[in-house]
């Protein structure tokens, strides 16, 4: 698995340790994948394919503002196509993540149509706990009222593409 390296930044490791927890719930190593740290995102191949498009590869995406989705890729660095979103909650335990990835690949209809838009500030402020209880953020305070990251960071690069892909809803425009 891709990460920031070098980054002491308590909500990158938040959603470090919360994705290798996915990824283990997954069964699966997370060798393609990577976390970027603003927009705080993240992008996971799985391995497989949704019923209805045997020659597209299947991801799941993560983002603070929409929580997890479920996409497929497209061809030369086009934008991914989400096919739903999992909803209700942006950090849901590792095995809802995977129930719902699960009927992603059997072709059932998991989740919702429309992005769901939690708010930034309350699921960084939960990664942060996260790190926190995972110890990775001791001696690191944590800034009040603030969705800045505390330290600099240095965005990671994907490993299937140079750049992060931009997800497009499926039924809408880019």
């Amino acid at each position: 698995m891709e990460w920031e390296m070098g980054s002491i930044d308590p909500m990158v490791g938040g959603l470090r340790t919360y994705v290798r927890s996915v990824v283990e719930t997954l069964g699966m190593r997370g060798d393609s994948s990577y976390i970027q740290s603003e927009p705080l995102s993240l992008y996971l191949a799985v391995d497989g394919h949704l019923p209805g498009y045997p020659h597209r590869d299947v991801a799941l995406l993560w983002d603070e503002r929409c929580g997890w989705a479920g996409a497929l890729e497209t061809g030369c660095g086009e934008d991914l196509i989400v096919v739903s979103y999992l909803g209700d909650d942006p950090l849901p335990p590792p095995e809802v993540v995977a129930s719902y990835t699960a009927s992603l690949l059997r072709g059932d209809s998991p989740g919702q149509r429309t992005p769901p838009d939690f708010p930034a500030a309350e699921v960084r402020r939960g990664l942060r706990l996260r790190a926190r209880s995972a110890g990775l953020a001791a001696g690191i305070p944590e800034q009040a009222g603030s969705s800045a990251p505390a330290a600099p960071l240095v965005p990671q690069q994907a490993t299937r593409g140079s750049a992060p892909p931009r997800p497009t809803p499926m039924g809408r425009a880019s």
